[in-house]
């Protein structure tokens, strides 16, 4: 596995983790305890803006698109299985849309890795480590 050579690497995997965590525990609370905002009457690209999000920063986070389909792989694999509990547990529906949002936003944030984009974190990082310095 190859990380980036991040000066703060701590701070941006944290930020990660507490990422997909958040994404987990919208996934599994009620929706009156959640109070979902309306996107145009779908909650889809809701969806597709997380997924979004926490692929393109797995694409930031790594150098290798080995790691980078390993990252897809398991955000498609968490999207399925957070329907699924959300079915189990009663509070909400699990809805197969959800999971095409969720594989749109994943694939769209892999496709950061062909721009220059893929390096933007990095390049923040370094420049606000070197005004620090």
């Amino acid at each position: 596995m190859s990380w980036r050579p991040f000066p703060h690497p701590w701070l941006w995997r944290g930020l990660f983790a507490l990422a997909l965590v958040a994404v987990i525990v919208l996934s599994l609370v009620s929706n009156d305890a959640l109070r979902q905002v309306d996107f145009i009457g779908n909650d889809k690209i809701g969806h597709f803006l997380a997924y979004f999000v926490l692929m393109a920063f797995a694409v930031q986070l790594r150098d290798a698109s080995a790691d980078w389909s390993r990252a897809a792989f398991g955000l498609l694999l968490m999207s399925i299985v957070l329907e699924f509990l959300q079915q189990a547990s009663g509070l909400r529906r699990g809805d197969i849309r959800d999971v095409y949002a969720n594989a749109a936003g994943i694939v769209t944030g892999a496709l950061t890795a062909l721009t220059p984009a893929r390096t933007w974190l990095l390049a923040f990082d370094k420049r606000f480590s070197g005004a620090r310095n």
